[in-house]
């Protein structure tokens, strides 16, 4: 069973788009996603624009779909997929549940809304070596009304916050009793995944208000409620509803370890997501695109999808 990974905001980095191959898959897509936008989304891959919501998150869709179509090319085929934050809508094209489109229409204005929401003041904030529970306690004593949250569980010693700045300077004056060994601010200048994000959950509902319902054609993995979506309308729900809800991804990538995953494939940017799962599941192999030339990566993925699953996983006498 392979599994694509899709990441999320804050993998995003200049130069993303120019770096894909330039095969026919690639400029078909860039030409539908520059189509649906009324400009070119090539215009977008420079650091003054990634500055922007709406610039990074739909580049990283473009991106995340081109990828995945490169490796069509090459029959390289997921059985399962998940997405990391703004990586669902590329998850979901691949799962045949959106048109990219419609997915453009649908990350744009979420982005849009976003960004006018909170312009500025408001982000993400990793904290590092601590576990859920010590940072729920530390939200419960430093958070005021309604401006600090646990935006996402990463991974066992991974936990992301969202809120304001100067939630963050609280969380960081109270941090040592909590032993968290590193606090990092991510480049995301909103609050993701949290109660402040309900007005952008609706916005993006009323853009798939009278979408047709296409059942998945692979399995839809979903970061929000970390089991599968196995309709139309649970993989628009997951949509709809994760910008304003904690993403629980290492619950989800539990899952699909359990569901059989036996190659891992982390789609760029970047290789984020590829660590966090190697992280929990070191046995299962993972490759992440960008680590090599296209070429390479394609040729070690085609290898290990070739291998016995036991030869991938290993066995207890490893």
């Amino acid at each position: 069973m392979i599994t694509f990974l899709y990441p999320g905001q804050g993998s995003q980095h200049p130069g993303m788009l120019d770096a894909l191959p330039r095969t026919a898959s690639v400029e078909a897509t860039m030409t539908a996603v520059s189509d649906a936008l009324g400009h070119d989304v090539r215009d977008l891959d420079d650091a003054d624009a990634l500055s922007s919501t709406v610039a990074a998150q739909l580049a990283l869709f473009t991106v995340g779909v081109a990828a995945t179509r490169i490796l069509a090319e090459d029959d390289i085929l997921p059985d399962a997929v998940a997405g990391h934050s703004i990586g669902a809508f590329a998850a979901a094209v691949t799962a045949g549940v959106i048109t990219l489109e419609e997915g453009v229409q649908a990350v744009q204005l979420r982005a849009q809304v976003m960004q006018d929401l909170y312009p500025s003041g408001y982000g993400l904030l990793a904290l590092l070596g601590a576990r859920l529970v010590d940072v729920e306690r530390l939200v419960a004593e430093v958070g005021g009304a309604d401006d600090l949250f646990v935006a996402m569980e990463n991974a066992e010693e991974q936990i992301v916050l969202a809120g304001s700045d100067a939630a963050f300077e609280r969380v960081r004056a109270s941090a040592a009793k909590y032993q968290i060994r590193e606090i990092r601010r991510l480049e995301v200048a909103v609050p993701s995944h949290c109660a402040l994000m309900e007005p952008v959950a609706q916005a993006v509902a009323g853009v798939f208000h009278s979408l047709p319902a296409r059942r998945p054609v692979i399995r839809y993995v979903s970061a929000m409620t970390a089991r599968s979506a196995m309709t139309s309308a649970a993989v628009v729900a997951d949509l709809t509803g994760g910008v304003a809800h904690r993403v629980r991804w290492r619950d989800a990538t539990d899952l699909l370890a359990e569901l059989g995953t036996s190659v891992v494939v982390q789609l760029s940017p970047g290789r984020t997501t590829a660590v966090l799962f190697a992280t929990a599941h070191s046995v299962i192999p993972v490759v992440a695109l960008d680590d090599a030339p296209y070429a390479d990566s394609r040729l070690r993925i085609r290898k290990l999808t070739r291998a016995p699953r036991c030869a991938a996983q290993g066995t207890d006498e490893d």
